[in-house]
């Protein structure tokens, strides 16, 4: 799996995104949803999935938080992620609608059933700090 790092000084993160490829899928339309999502990761196609993972500076988050901000869906977003906080404090993750990320929106999911062919589950795992703190940033 490709792994990329970035130490520009500001807060580093975790990313990891993954998703299912269904046999009507074109598994490179898969590769552009996550890559729509997430700016920075190099996602790979092994067997039926499509997986992402790399080391990024918050920026890289930054159009999630764009787009969280002008949907005025913060707070599903953040009851979300909050919900699915890891037990140590520094992850979280969710569902995103793959065929919204692959139109370049990014439509949260309450359940992997919402989205008709699967959806991409984002993981954010933070670096030394608690990942409450990069929630407040990506929803506030």
């Amino acid at each position: 799996m490709y792994m990329s790092d970035t130490s520009s000084g500001s807060t580093v993160v975790e990313v990891e995104c993954e998703c299912k490829v269904y046999p009507s899928e074109d598994p490179n339309k898969v590769m552009k949803a996550i890559k729509n999502v997430i700016d920075g990761v190099e996602p790979v196609h092994e067997d039926d999935m499509v997986k992402a993972r790399a080391v990024l500076s918050i920026d890289a988050l930054a159009k999630m938080k764009r787009q969280i901000q002008s949907r005025q869906v913060m707070d599903t977003f953040r009851r979300i992620m909050l919900e699915n906080e890891g037990e140590d404090g520094y992850s979280t993750w969710l569902y995103l609608n793959k065929q919204a990320a692959y139109a370049g929106s990014i439509v949260v999911c309450e359940d992997e059933d919402e989205s008709p062919l699967g959806p991409i589950r984002v993981t954010i795992r933070s670096r030394g700090m608690k990942v409450r703190r990069i929630i407040d940033w990506l929803t506030r």
